[in-house]
């Protein structure tokens, strides 16, 4: 594919290294980047002030939004109506509602809509995925899952700590891919009460520690912790089955090697099997594959609700620690 990529970022970084030997990187359209960037950043493409420019370009077939959230709904939208598929970064936009308009944009003019979950592609979250699929346990019964670091110095100054850019704090950030595996691979999650920690000084609306409980129609819940307080990296995800337990720590990287623990009910603790997954990070290679999978379709199937959904759940939360007690979903779609 002809790829073009909006915002210079980390995530820009990562997206670009994920594209595949066939494709074409047509462009980057920021105005932060420049010559000194591009050398800095070891990419050799051209560089667009505005996504307009970049959007003009001819035969261009997919759109990577790799931007803070404040202007996923623009760039989206403009990408979408120029006929691009694309793939927009978590979260998806500022809203649920943002999140519904662009996915009516995308069914409109025939396109895909991904939102950029890429740990849903980790091999021990696949792993994990057919697990359920297979009901190689029975029905998954609860789940528990951790997932932050240490709050560097500095972070209050950054787009993520400034609320005219994001809708959220620490929960949005990291909490949202716990929130998505969750309701993605283990049930619908239907209601939520949840309790968030303002503890380094952070602007309002910007939690740094949030824990919460979110709970399925048929009574099934899971208990997330997200949080600027870990001190070292941590990430954890671990579900109850009725006939087995299953965890998954790390993500590599700083995160620590993945691994995937199944511990079966008749053989208790010391009948762990424990599944090594070394090597590099092979999520967000793995995630443009799809995505890649999902364009060749046609027609192009509906856009995936994943983006709207965590969104919601996010929503949900914040709602429960203004009113303390369980909160329900907003259910509603484009």
């Amino acid at each position: 594919m002809r790829v073009g990529v909006i915002g210079a970022g980390l995530q820009c970084g990562r997206r670009i290294s994920a594209l595949e030997s066939d494709d074409e990187l047509v462009g980057i359209a920021t105005p932060e980047a420049d010559e000194t960037w591009a050398r800095a950043h070891s990419v050799r493409t051209r560089l667009f002030d505005h996504w307009d420019q970049l959007l003009a370009q001819p035969g261009l077939d997919a759109v990577i939004v790799a931007t803070p959230p404040d202007s996923h709904l623009a760039a989206t939208v403009a990408a979408l109506t120029a006929g691009k598929h694309v793939l927009c970064e978590k979260p998806l936009a500022r809203s649920s509602e943002e999140a519904a308009r662009m996915e009516a944009v995308a069914r409109d003019h025939g396109r895909v809509l991904h939102c950029g979950f890429n740990h849903r592609f980790h091999p021990a979250v696949r792993a994990l995925a057919r697990i359920v699929a297979d009901d190689e346990y029975g029905r998954p019964l609860s789940a528990l899952g951790v997932y932050g670091y240490g709050i560097r110095e500095g972070y209050s100054d950054e787009w993520r700590a400034d609320p005219g850019v994001v809708s959220g704090g620490q929960l949005m950030e990291q909490g949202i891919h716990l929130i998505d595996l969750i309701d993605g691979l283990l049930w619908p999650i239907d209601d939520v009460i949840a309790h968030t920690q303002h503890s380094f000084g952070l602007p309002t609306g910007i939690e740094d520690d949030a824990h919460i409980m979110l709970r399925s129609a048929a009574g099934q819940v899971a208990m997330v912790r997200s949080s600027l307080s870990q001190w070292h990296n941590r990430f954890l995800f671990e579900v109850t089955f009725e006939r087995a337990t299953a965890r998954i720590d790390g993500l590599t990287g700083s995160y620590g090697e993945q691994t995937l623990t199944v511990e079966h009910r008749d053989d208790g603790p010391f009948g762990a099997h424990v599944t090594r997954f070394r090597g590099a990070d092979r999520s967000w290679a793995a995630e443009w594959a799809h995505f890649r999978e999902t364009v060749a379709q046609d027609p192009a199937p509906p856009p995936d609700p994943a983006g709207r959904r965590a969104l919601a759940v996010v929503e949900a939360a914040y709602r429960s620690t203004h009113a303390g007690r369980w909160t329900p979903v907003t259910k509603e779609t484009p």
